[in-house]
């Protein structure tokens, strides 16, 4: 009788089993904002790494550089979470965004610096909206906190990226300071208790109400 005792407890741990691997399961809409999200991801990682190649100016260079690696970071943590909530991500940049890349790759020296942060200024206004918005409406506290984090992380960079262009048009003969790269944000720990996230560093308070790339 201990054999069929054994093999017993082992189908009952099975059966039991089964409906807490379903639970991580997310709402449609929030898998489709899910990959949207890590689809902007990999679009800015490409972008960043363009910059850091092709710019002119340092500071160019080097907001280049922290865009590939914060968007890697981010792109990264929610691979993770993704796996546990169902969901296949993208694994490579939009078409539209490498078209948009391509055009970008065209200019060169000042012009494609000036181009360049134009368009991480109007981008990251953009995304900015998109990420309250999807940050607003996740239903799921996992993804949630991923995109609140996301929304912290946007306005950073929008806030450099407006500094840099418009400093760009009367520092030609001067020099910016080295952009610090970012500490790499908490980990998303996905089924905790929802809790509050705080911003990982003081700035402007985000209203999540408002209406997430590039």
């Amino acid at each position: 009788m201990r054999p069929l005792a054994s093999l017993t407890a082992v189908v009952l741990s099975a059966i039991l089993s089964v409906p807490l691997a379903f639970a991580q399961k997310m709402d449609n809409n929030d898998a489709a904002a899910m990959k949207q999200l890590a689809q902007d991801n990999l679009n800015e990682v490409e972008a960043g790494k363009l910059a850091a190649s092709k710019a002119q100016r340092p500071d160019v260079k080097q907001f280049g550089q922290k865009m590939a690696d914060d968007h890697a970071r981010m792109f990264e943590d929610l691979k993770k979470l993704a796996k546990t909530k169902d969901v296949a991500l993208p694994d490579k940049a939009a078409l539209k965004d490498l078209a948009q890349t391509k055009m970008l790759e065209r200019k060169s020296g000042a012009d494609f610096d000036r181009e360049f942060m134009e368009h991480m200024v109007k981008g990251h206004e953009k995304a900015l909206l998109e990420a309250n918005a999807t940050a607003a409406k996740a239903k799921d506290p996992d993804f949630k906190s991923a995109a609140q984090q996301a929304v912290y992380k946007i306005q950073e960079h929008l806030q450099l990226a407006k500094r840099i262009a418009g400093g760009q048009a009367g520092a030609a003969g001067s020099t910016t300071g080295p952009i610090t790269p970012s500490s790499p944000a908490a980990p998303i720990t996905p089924s905790s208790p929802a809790a509050p996230s705080t911003p990982s560093s003081p700035g402007t308070p985000i209203n999540p109400g408002i209406n997430f790339s590039k």
